[in-house]
């Protein structure tokens, strides 16, 4: 992944070769997403650098990857992550999370 701004891809590649686990597929993914963290939270919203790393997450050579890390089998995140991923899935046009788990825990529930 290549970014204009200097400082994303420092962020980016230190994101990406600081991995604990270099079995994961979702590498670059999980590396977005720490420079997105980083970046919404010393620049706001709005800032250039946070719109950047939201492209990238959305390239088609991305899509995959970003479905794959959402769907992950037990992957739990807070109440942030949640929010970038329904701002992902609704920039992407499709549901990002696994909605055969969704449809389990509905199942089980006591009020079904």
């Amino acid at each position: 992944m290549n970014f204009k701004d200097a400082q994303l891809q420092r962020c980016y590649d230190s994101n990406l070769l600081g991995s604990d686990d270099s079995s994961s597929d979702c590498d670059s993914v999980r590396a977005l997403i720490v420079t997105h963290d980083l970046f919404l939270m010393l620049e706001g919203a709005h800032s250039p650098r946070v719109h950047e790393v939201l492209a990238a997450l959305l390239l088609p050579e991305s899509r995959t990857e970003l479905r794959r890390w959402y769907q992950r089998h037990g992957a739990q995140i807070d109440a942030a992550a949640v929010e970038l991923r329904e701002q992902l899935s609704q920039l992407a046009g499709e549901k990002l999370e696994q909605t055969d788990n969704l449809s389990r825990e509905r199942e089980s529930s006591p009020l079904n």
